[in-house]
Parts: structure tokens; sequence; C-alpha cells
């Protein structure tokens, strides 16, 4: 069985270690890449938005060892119709390592998030879905959409 939490500054080794796995899994860090500045540049964004609660994550463990986390950033906006807080939030780095898959692990971790968020103010959650992922996402009520276009400059 695991054991579901709020993560926190100690686990950050983690946190970072779990996010790299992600982005290897995904294709956002080739084989051959150098992870370094990007671990440094996680380290830092995660050690200053924890603590003022603009990045959250949450964690599964076994036995003492977090085998899935997921985390959730918040977004102040304009109001709008439908959201007059203008607070949206974003899921994010929803992963389990490979042999924990399966299990409900993302299931409840997701769970956990929602319900999280329905206590603040935010109105919109959302996220971006792997193939593999869409299916626990759409379980849970998140729906497609393809209203986002978007442009990258390096």
């Amino acid at each position: 069985m695991f054991n579901l939490r709020q993560a926190n500054l100690q686990e950050l080794e983690a946190l970072i270690q779990l996010r790299l796995e992600l982005l290897r899994e995904t294709g956002n860090i080739k084989a051959d890449s150098d992870t370094a500045n990007l671990a440094e540049a996680t380290r830092k964004y995660v050690g200053e938005k924890m603590p003022s609660g603009e990045f959250l994550a949450w964690v599964a463990e076994v036995d003492s060892q977090i085998v899935a986390t997921s985390g959730l950033v918040f977004f102040q906006r304009p109001p709008y119709n439908g959201n007059l807080s203008g607070l949206e939030a974003y899921v994010m780095n929803v992963y389990t390592i490979p042999m924990w898959r399966g299990q409900g692990i993302a299931t409840a971790l997701l769970k956990e998030i929602i319900s999280f968020v329905r206590t603040t103010e935010a109105k919109r959650l959302w996220l971006h879905a792997t193939e593999d992922g869409k299916r626990i996402y759409e379980k849970l009520g998140f729906v497609s959409t393809s209203k986002e276009m978007e442009i990258f400059w390096h």
C-alpha cells in the first residue's frame, strides 16, 4: 500500500530526480543531455516557489520511498465569466516510477490535488496530458480541448 502526502523541501532532490525522469520519458531530455543546469534551475524554482505556495507537490510513498509525484502551480489571471477570482491551477509533473504503475497511485494523487484545489478560489484546473495519461485524467472528469496555441523562443 502507498501513503499520500503533500511534499516539503526535504524532498527537493527526489522531486528533481522524478521530474528529470518524466522529461526523459516524454522526450524533453535527450539521452546525451547534460541535465545539471536543468536540475539546478529546478532546484532554484522549487526552493523559491514551494515556500510561497506558488508551487505545491504531492508524493506517494511505499516503505518511506517516494514512488510517484504530482505538482501544482497557481496562476492569477484577470477575472472572467465563470471564474470571477481569475485564479487557475495547473497540474504538472505527474510521474510514477515504472515498476509502481497500474496500481492507482497517479489517480490517487490527482484526487488529492482536485480535492485541494476545490478548497481554493481557483475555478479552473488544467494540464497537458501524455497519451498514456489521458485515460486517467478523463476518468477524473478532465476534458480535452484544442484552445491553446503557443510560441517558444530561446
